[in-house]
């Protein structure tokens, strides 16, 4: 994280300032601008992930923790056959049906898709309000509102933890380090839960590989997964982007000729599941 952070400077683009309002609008206006799409394209690799967990875990629901959830994305589109554009549409049209700030109205519109009741979410995130929002609207079932990258988990939240199946991430890697991840296994490790995650380029995944190795994990890495995340913000932005990818001996081919940022795609599995 350190090296990225002092790599790029001020070029890399901040969403900061939507992550942690009340209302998810500026979030997914943010987004959409520079065509955020990983969420769309790894759903269908955690879907085939879940049923690979439901042969081996068949008991329901599937509890799953998601390292930087903010708003709920990876549930709504987890748990219904929406898509990230039908969520745009709904959020930013004028006349969308979660376009009001009437929390009722958002209630009814995710309670009213044909959800999947096997899965269970738990959000972890910094930003209290996104999560409160994600819990209010019925997306995912439980909050862990705390920056591990700072602060310890307290005794409360590793109860909310334990028992999960799964845990996911999207683009958080990175900003969440291993210290995150680590705190993380080590309050579900008695259920073997499996890591799914997609890192962002140029962030590396070797500390939490080896970390979750030490938990009796296997990571693999599945450049065939590799996903689209979002476009370069700037032209600042891309060089330094670019520049630590060569720095670091990593593929930059598909970032110099589509204009987008790519994620990489690693799955540890507890050795005994032979995944």
């Amino acid at each position: 994280m350190r090296g990225y952070e002092s790599g790029l400077g001020s070029a890399k683009h901040d969403f900061s300032p939507t992550y942690d309002q009340p209302w998810p609008h500026a979030y997914y206006q943010a987004h959409l601008a520079l065509d955020y799409m990983i969420c769309d394209r790894a759903r269908p690799v955690f879907e085939g992930i879940i049923e690979d967990l439901r042969r081996q875990r068949p008991r329901r629901p599937l509890k799953i923790v998601d390292v930087g959830a903010s708003y709920g994305l990876n549930a709504a589109l987890l748990r219904s056959r929406l898509t990230l554009d039908d969520l745009y549409a709904a959020y930013i049209l004028q006349d969308g049906p979660l376009s009001t700030h009437r929390l009722e109205d958002h209630r009814v519109f995710f309670t009213h898709q044909q959800r999947r009741e096997d899965l269970e979410f738990v959000g972890l995130d910094p930003s209290r309000r996104a999560l409160r929002y994600a819990r209010d609207v019925g997306l995912i079932e439980a909050a862990v509102a705390a920056n591990l990258e700072i602060e310890p988990l307290s005794v409360t939240d590793r109860d909310t933890l334990r028992g999960a199946d799964l845990i996911i991430s999207t683009g958080c890697v990175g900003y969440a380090t291993v210290r995150t991840f680590q705190q993380v296994y080590e309050a579900t490790a008695d259920s073997r839960p499996w890591v799914a995650s997609f890192a962002m380029h140029p962030f590396g995944y070797g500390e939490i590989a080896t970390m979750l190795a030490g938990f009796g994990l296997a990571t693999i890495a599945k450049p065939n997964l590799r996903q689209r995340q979002r476009r370069f913000s700037t032209a600042q932005e891309r060089a330094s982007i670019l520049a630590l990818m060569a720095e670091q001996g990593m593929d930059d081919r598909l970032e110099r000729t589509t204009g987008y940022i790519y994620a990489a795609f690693h799955l540890s599995t507890p050795r005994e599941d032979g995944a």
